[in-house]
């Protein structure tokens, strides 16, 4: 700056000092905060185990104007304990709007079993410390604090939070860490979408790519991402009410009440409707709680395995069923967090997906399908009441927006085939716009959503995080060249439906506060 200043030098040295203080205090909009110099201990919302290290980093609100806002980004690293390293994991946390705390345990322990990587994790612009979009006067979602961000940011400052500027925030921090030996970059869920993204824009600085629980970087068949989340959740619980019915335990006992789990379903929602359901549940119980319950329980690892015992206790309707079912249906309070750093960012959620994850339906078409679905999150009707009611800030598309990237590096495509967040047949349609020879998809039999953490392992503790598709992940990584050993798919926990296992009985304690699903 003072090299371009023709002023006086004096003048000049006062001016690059109000350029420092506006980047150190994000002049223009952003948050005040401090920029590290150096690695050092996370900040208490992440939770993090004294091997993780955290640093923030300046980054312009808009990548092609560096002379206007800055903003704050934060990335979280845990090093690899081995002296000799391959190079860096890269790590994208799904929603929009998931802070990278959920991975803070996952990478302290992969540091020390897979010491010769490096394990890097991204704050999204607007979630967690990365200048978050909170609305402290206002309910978050609401269209007072659509307003209050607007008077904060501007509508084009708003609209920088959006992919493609946290794609290139990713790209500065890969740079300013720079390191020896291959870079790979793992999207979770909408993570996948961002990294696909990233793909796009910097084709050439990656070595390889893993997505898991992958959503399309553009739209099938005229639908977003998010278009079919709500019909998503209603045919995986119509799948598990199948699986069910195949378990000679757990479909006796639906037969108990009806010809079949789904006819028992049908008689119960029909049951609400003609005000016939048992009456220590009938004020609690409404078409809309059970199908938003249904669809919670469905897309949960341990949940589903109780989903056709709730519907069966609804209908026995005993005193304990009765008070089980209450505990169930009413709102635990939730613990309390740091409200400036919030573990999910509703707001970065409602702004991504309103502008580049819905289209394909409208109002009317999310408001029909709620009306008469089995289950349903009414996540896409949520969406579409914010953009159309509302009046949710949407921003334009970009260059970038919706586009493929045209890649031929090594990438892995992970996926459930009981997972309603994002289906597999995102994921193979995602294959087929990458079919080299080193672009890999794995399907995992009855996993649900998050593959990395959830395809659990026949007697490894769940806190060793070693997972079928962290075996793969790892695999893959260390050879990307050659198709990962899938084998480990076979010695996966399935979900188990008659209430016999052990997991089952977990989820009982869980959900229930019992040993038992069924009584």
């Amino acid at each position: 700056l003072e090299k371009k200043c023709t002023m006086p030098r004096k003048i000049c040295c006062l001016l690059c000092l109000v350029f420092l203080f506006c980047v150190l205090t994000s002049c223009g909009g952003g948050d005040a905060f401090e920029i590290s110099s150096s690695w050092s201990a996370c900040p208490a919302y992440l939770d993090a185990g004294s091997s993780l290290e955290c640093r923030m980093a300046a980054m312009p609100l808009n990548h092609d104007d560096a002379e206007g806002a800055w903003i704050n980004v934060l990335v979280m690293r845990a090093r690899g304990a081995g002296e000799i390293k391959k190079g860096q994991i890269w790590f994208l946390m799904g929603g929009p709007g998931e802070s990278i705390a959920s991975y803070a345990y996952p990478l302290e322990v992969w540091a020390q079993t897979h010491p010769e990587w490096d394990y890097y994790a991204l704050e999204h612009r607007g979630a967690g410390a990365s200048s978050p979009l909170t609305c402290p006067a206002s309910t978050d979602g609401s269209a007072e604090c659509a307003a209050d961000l607007l008077l904060k940011w501007g509508r084009s400052g708003l609209a920088m939070f959006n992919p493609t500027q946290t794609a290139h925030d990713a790209a500065a921090w890969m740079n300013r860490v720079a390191g020896e030996g291959r870079r790979f970059l793992y999207g979770f869920s909408y993570g996948t979408y961002l990294a696909q993204r990233f793909a796009y824009l910097y084709p050439d600085m990656l070595d390889g790519l893993i997505l898991d629980g992958v959503v399309p970087a553009g739209p099938k068949k005229g639908l977003y991402p998010i278009d079919s989340y709500d019909q998503n959740a209603n045919q995986l619980v119509l799948d598990i009410l199948q699986r069910c019915d195949a378990d000679p335990i757990c479909g006796s006992r639906m037969r108990a009440y009806g010809a079949d789990s789904l006819a028992l379903l049908a008689g119960t929602y029909a049951k609400i409707d003609g005000a016939s359901l048992c009456p220590d549940l009938a004020p609690l119980i409404t078409r809309t709680a059970l199908h938003q319950k249904l669809a919670e329980l469905g897309r949960d690892w341990r949940g589903r395995m109780v989903l056709p015992a709730m519907i069966y206790r609804i209908n026995r309707c005993g005193a304990d069923d009765a008070a089980i079912i209450k505990a169930l249906f009413t709102e635990q309070a939730e613990p309390e967090e740091d409200e400036t750093y919030p573990a999910f960012s509703f707001n970065l959620n409602t702004h991504i997906i309103t502008s580049e994850l819905i289209g394909g339906l409208s109002l009317a078409q999310a408001q029909a399908f709620s009306d008469t679905a089995y289950a349903s999150p009414d996540e896409t009707l949520s969406q579409y009441t914010a953009r159309d009611v509302i009046g949710w800030p949407v921003y334009p598309p970009d260059a970038a927006t919706h586009q493929w990237p045209a890649t031929d590096i090594p990438m892995l495509l992970l996926n459930g085939d009981m997972d309603p967040q994002t289906p597999d047949h995102f994921a193979r349609f995602a294959k087929s716009h990458y079919p080299g020879d080193r672009q890999y998809l794995v399907q995992f039999p009855t996993a649900n959503h998050g593959t990395l953490l959830w395809t659990l392992l026949q007697d490894i503790d769940i806190m060793n995080v070693d997972t079928c598709a962290g075996r793969i992940l790892f695999d893959f990584v260390n050879d990307p060249e050659t198709p990962p050993d899938t084998t480990c798919t076979a010695l996966m926990i399935r979900p188990d439906f008659s209430g016999a296992s052990d997991q089952a009985r977990d989820a009982a304690s869980k959900y229930f506060f019992t040993t038992s699903v069924w009584d």
